[in-house]
């Protein structure tokens, strides 16, 4: 690679931005800097001529904890043309680099005999902080695909239990008593089954049970109403249910909405409105649905006990994360705000989207 030209001041090299410096620097055999190019005082942001005389590897010491000596050896044996090494290094403002340096030997012309040593240093900062952050991501998407699937597993299990130990068995039991239907219950003749009336009511609840599971599972409301609709639902059965009211309000909500965009709002209302339930603690809960052209906007506040956000960060259930997810995925914003005793709000910006296409501004 063709080292970087200065621009600009001469001691310190500065390159144009956007261009990887490549330095050099000759190195005595006692390890001391002899001469080091420009560009290289340009990088540390040092004025010229300071390191002359300074060992290499204080300047430079590596990252990894290895012994180079042997490395060095062979070169100065003539057994290695060059090698590398990953050092570091700290700007004069206390900035860290990362850096690749290839040495190579110089021989004497006369002699041939080893006389110094070339370093070509090139920084690779912020491609490896690239990397770093690459590793990063792809070890949370692990993570969150691990924490997926396990949610869904765990579904799984609520849902078959449900299906078994609540509705099975009614159904079981309701079956054994519309065969008994009317008759005297043994041994007690002034006793008799229940009725068929009364049959029809069980009935009634056993439906009720599978429409609530179905409706956890998918909002037909959703689909054929629209999702003010469906909110407004969604919160006036939570009321009902947890006996915390709810002020739902939606406002110019458009009739026509993305299907993902619309159900990842609902999921994100019912997340909400499902952990202030479990652990807020709240008298009240105001749920607020907006729209414009191009953006809706959702906020959820309550009243409860609050909790500290920034342990809640480090230690962000399944629940949480989704949310985020879900707001992300539609291109939007997500705001977590709370503390200690002064309840919870959580905000959501996302853009318009109609027809699975973003609703374009003037």
């Amino acid at each position: 690679m063709p080292q970087r030209p200065s621009n600009g001041d001469p001691q310190h090299g500065t390159a144009p931005a956007g261009i990887f410096p490549i330095c050099t620097a000759r190195i005595g055999l006692d390890g001391r800097i002899l001469e080091a190019s420009p560009t290289l005082y340009g990088l540390l942001d040092i004025s010229a001529g300071s390191l002359a005389g300074k060992y290499f590897i204080d300047i430079f010491p590596t990252t990894l904890e290895i012994d180079e000596s042997s490395l060095r050896a062979r070169l100065l044996d003539g057994e290695l043309p060059c090698y590398d090494s990953d050092r570091r290094a700290v700007t004069s403002s206390g900035r860290e680099l990362r850096l690749r340096v290839v040495f190579c030997l110089e021989r004497h012309p006369a002699t041939g005999k080893p006389s110094s040593l070339t370093a070509i240093i090139d920084d690779t900062t912020s491609v490896r902080a690239a990397n770093d952050a690459l590793r990063e991501a792809d070890a949370a998407r692990r993570e969150m695909a691990q924490r997926l699937t396990t949610a869904q597993e765990n579904e799984r299990t609520r849902i078959a239990r449900e299906l078994h130990d609540d509705i099975g068995q009614s159904l079981a039991i309701l079956r054994i008593q519309m065969m008994r239907a009317g008759r005297p219950v043994s041994g007690m003749p002034g006793k008799l089954h229940p009725s068929l009336p009364e049959l029809s009511e069980t009935l009634k609840g056993i439906a009720h049970k599978v429409s609530r599971l179905s409706h956890q599972l998918h909002s037909s409301e959703l689909e054929y109403l629209g999702l003010a609709t469906a909110v407004q639902s969604h919160c006036r059965e939570f009321t009902e249910k947890f006996k915390i009211p709810v002020n739902c309000v939606c406002q110019n909500i458009p009739a026509e909405l993305d299907r993902l965009l619309a159900l990842a709002l609902l999921r994100v209302i019912q997340e909400t409105l499902h952990n202030a339930a479990k652990y807020s603690q709240a008298a009240s809960i105001e749920v607020k649905l907006t729209g414009s052209p191009t953006q809706l906007w959702l906020q959820i506040a309550d009243d409860g006990v609050g909790f500290d956000v920034e342990e809640a960060r480090l230690a962000a259930g399944l629940g949480l994360i989704s949310m985020r997810e879900r707001i992300k995925l539609a291109g939007g914003e997500f705001v977590l705000e709370s503390k200690p005793g002064k309840g919870t709000r959580i905000s959501a910006q996302v853009p318009l989207v109609q027809d699975g296409h973003p609703e374009k501004s003037l």
